[in-house]
């Protein structure tokens, strides 16, 4: 017979073994039921919305973000004393339950009705009605039913719960994992504890309650948290309730764990404006130090490019391969008959190895198939030069004293436009040496290098450029540093001295050329500061005059060839360099001293530098008379561009202002005034600014060249509401009145996606405009869709990289 049914509230205390425990009844509150007549989900019950935060949780969420998941307070006091049936028994192992009538037959069952509260270690669970069987272990709870545990919550209408197994099964049921603001919907849930849930006919989004900006609708799920990983099974993508991709199988994270699986496809246009190009990457966790990622992509009118890139990681060894392959180029085909196939290729392979604390080697090898390839068809080939592909081998050594380098450098020409003639020589190969001593009174260092200098001359007519050969450098030097804390004097004395074996000469013209020059130098400076305050604020003011002179005589080098050197184009980090030449091919003349000073304005307390003023001036008190031939080999004339030859007794003054008003705003000036003529030679001034969190950024550029350049450069984001952004960048030329490059379109951004829409367009010479579309999907929680523009965006427009990298740190975006 079924005991009398209290009409008061109980509370029941049962140990884990119901079938064996006896039930106690304790006096507590009547738990309220649920009175609403349409239940709410578990994402509504704990969705707390952005007006009702506090000061801390405000600051601590997005604030484009409309609210967010907060597990609310749950559960009894158990420090009650353990009934005798349960003595020794683990508190985690117990179960407490609360209801408004409990009744219980001499069988197995318990029965609780008018608002039922049971909990089991962190289980907590809410039902208008529930039956336990002390023989199973298993509870049964309906009618407006709650479940919440470690991290997560489900609600439904019905659910069984075993204790022992803590296996929990809901009809029509929802629910919210709580760290990754996701939230979803089943006819049925099968969960083991909170580590692994499975969803049938389920969805799953991280938009806010009621906001269906995008979901994943999926035949079957598994949510499997301990392992980090989400799988959907005959799934569709829902944009606004549109479906817009159908995936059969679909992997994605759950925390920053890697795991195998197809990543979010993309839909983009190609780079050489054939259309629709559509991919599926699938990435491949092999293990934990290496990884591959294979992406088959459909481009249109081109046909099917497969990319392949692949990581490998150790204690001594870095490499990264990538790789592209198509098999018919359709296009390429037909506008190319010459080539006979549209197979096209590229590869791209870097790999650092150290093979001890002293000795590394750096492999880095490039190649496409066709001068084309990287403007047709490149998505992940890490090249970014559009005129010579570089490929290197270098094998280093360093150590206390001596640093010792082999490198084998070679190029692939990828502009045909360049001739032979102007394509550089190939390293095969160059050795370096550096031995440095460092004693008390003096610096002895000696730097020496070999190379062989190469290139194709079956293709060059001048038989005077056809030169290539051996070069033998070697610069021995002894300084005595001064040093103390109030300034610094250095005298140094150098030797360059450089012996040449050269092949292909024209006849009557010497095979072996050496030539020596001796520098002499002395850099100097002092260190003056003070303390100072400025508006409220103690700075340290520093002022930091330096003088520095070179002398090196003048040697006749017209015998000697062109392999590697070019004049240094002029501005303030030239002021204290030795030579006017970068490459061992001339030795400049030199007579000259440079006055200059840099004052510094750092806050006293924290040492942050606020303003930097640096500037200087050459003085030269004899000509320079070194310079290189023009192709007919006759030394070029003074004012020729970039020949080294100049009769000018001074330079301009070159100048340097860095100055940050506050910690989000840096202005930079720089450039080059001459005060015979009163003209701007070269100069540029950027103004960078961005709020505390970048949702403001502002870069306002101006380049100039007293040679036909004047450029304005302006790229900002300003937010036009909480969650819409304006992109935008504008390349103006001031000269020509033309515009030359265009961004500009807009950002949406929530706390479950963001969407990038822009127009971009570019001059790419007087009478083509290349116009195009950038869209990019981001979808948190599962990555993004678009056209992988992202690396792009964040080298046209500063800071842009910085906002991403402070999303991702502050709301692990």
């Amino acid at each position: 017979m079924p005991h009398a049914v209290r009409r008061v509230s109980s509370s029941v205390l049962i140990s884990s073994m119901l079938s064996t425990a006896a039930a106690c009844a304790l006096l507590s509150p009547l738990a309220q039921a649920e009175t609403e007549a349409e239940r709410q989900t578990i994402a509504e019950l704990d969705w707390v919305p952005r007006e009702s935060f506090d000061k801390r949780l405000r600051d601590s969420i997005e604030p484009y973000c409309e609210g967010t998941y907060l597990v609310p307070q749950y559960g009894f006091d158990m420090t009650l004393e353990t009934p005798s049936g349960a003595a020794g028994s683990r508190l985690a192992d117990l179960v407490k339950a609360r209801a408004g009538e409990v009744s219980a037959d001499s069988g197995s069952y318990v029965r609780f009705k008018d608002g039922v509260e049971v909990q089991q270690g962190e289980w907590w669970v809410e039902a208008e009605n529930a039956e336990m069987d002390r023989a199973t272990d298993v509870m049964t709870a309906y009618g407006g039913m709650i479940a919440r545990g470690p991290r997560i919550g489900f609600s439904g209408g019905f659910m069984r719960y075993n204790f022992k197994s803590s296996l929990i099964e809901i009809e029509n049921a929802d629910y919210v994992l709580y760290e990754r603001h996701a939230r979803g919907e089943a006819t049925s849930i099968r969960s083991e504890g909170s580590d692994v849930i499975y969803a049938t006919d389920s969805s799953f989004t991280t938009c806010s309650p009621g906001n269906t900006s995008w979901s994943l609708m999926a035949r079957s799920l598994e949510l499997n948290r301990k392992e980090g990983e989400g799988v959907a099974r005959n799934a569709t993508l829902r944009v606004a309730d549109v479906p817009i991709l159908y995936l059969p199988y679909f992997a994605f994270p759950l925390d920053d764990s890697r795991r195998s699986g197809f990543l979010f496809p993309f839909i983009g246009s190609s780079n050489a404006g054939s259309g629709i190009s559509i991919g599926a990457p699938y990435y491949f966790n092999l293990a934990p130090n290496y990884d591959l990622t294979y992406t088959p992509q459909y481009i249109h009118r081109r046909g099917i490019l497969n990319e392949l890139e692949g990581r490998y990681l150790d204690p001594r060894s870095e490499a990264v391969f990538r790789a592209g392959y198509i098999a018919n180029d359709e296009s390429f085909a037909e506008s190319n008959p010459d080539k006979g196939s549209g197979r096209r290729f590229g590869v791209d392979f870097e790999q650092r190895y150290l093979v001890d604390r002293q000795w590394y080697a750096l492999l880095d090898y490039n190649y496409v198939s066709d001068l084309r390839y990287i403007d047709d068809l490149n998505r992940t080939l890490q090249i970014q030069s559009e005129t010579h592909i570089r490929r290197t081998i270098d094998v280093k050594y360093a150590g206390e004293d001596m640093e010792l380098r082999t490198r084998f450098l070679g190029y692939q020409t990828v502009d045909p436009n360049i001739a032979r003639v102007d394509r550089p020589y190939l390293l095969l190969p160059q050795i370096y040496l550096d031995y440095d001593i460092n004693d008390e009174l003096f610096r002895y260092q000696i730097t020496s290098e070999y190379s062989y200098f190469w290139r194709r001359d079956d293709e060059i007519e001048d038989p005077a450029r056809r030169v290539k050969g051996s070069r033998w450098r070697t610069q021995p030097s002894l300084s005595f540093p001064f040093s103390r804390t109030w300034g610094y004097f250095t005298p140094k004395l150098k030797l360059d001295h450089t012996d040449y074996i050269l092949q292909d000469r024209l006849p009557g013209e010497e095979t072996h050329v050496s030539r020596t020059v001796p520098f002499f130098s002395v850099d100097s400076g002092i260190y003056l500061d003070r303390k100072l305050e400025l508006f409220d604020r103690l700075y340290n003011q520093s002022l930091e005059p330096r003088i520095f002179y070179v002398a090196s005589a003048q040697q006749n080098q017209q015998d000697i060839p062109n392999f590697d050197t070019s004049v240094a184009t002029f501005s303030f980090s030239q002021l204290y360099n030795e030579d006017r030449f970068f490459g061992g091919d001339r030795v400049g003349d030199n007579n000259r001293l440079t006055l200059g000073f840099t004052t510094r304005f750092n806050e006293y307390i924290s040492g942050w530098e606020r303003l930097r003023l640096s500037l200087g001036q050459i003085f030269h008190f004899s000509d320079r008379d070194v310079g290189f031939r023009d192709p007919q080999g006759n030394e070029l004339s003074p004012g020729t561009e970039f020949d080294g030859i100049s009769d000018d007794s001074k330079s301009a003054f070159a100048g340097e202002l860095a100055w940050s008003p506050n910690r989000r705003m840096d202005i930079r000036v720089d450039g080059l005034w001459d005060p015979d003529t009163g003209e701007t030679e070269l100069g540029g001034t950027s103004v960078s600014y961005h709020d505390e969190d970048y949702r403001t950024i502002v870069n306002l550029t101006h380049r100039y060249s007293i040679d036909n350049l004047e450029q304005a450069d302006v790229s900002t984001i300003l937010p036009v509401s909480d969650t819409t952004s304006f992109i935008g960048r504008w390349l103006y030329d001031l000269n020509t009145k033309r515009t030359l490059a265009t961004i500009y379109g807009l950002e949406y951004t929530d706390c479950c996606w963001r969407v990038q829409a822009m127009v971009r367009s570019i001059l790419e010479d007087d009478s083509k405009i290349d116009h195009g579309f950038i869209l990019r999907f981001e979808l948190r929680g599962l990555g993004e869709i678009g056209t992988g523009v992202t690396s792009a965006l964040e080298q046209e427009i500063r800071n842009m990289r910085e906002r991403d990298n402070y999303r991702q740190t502050r709301y692990n975006w």
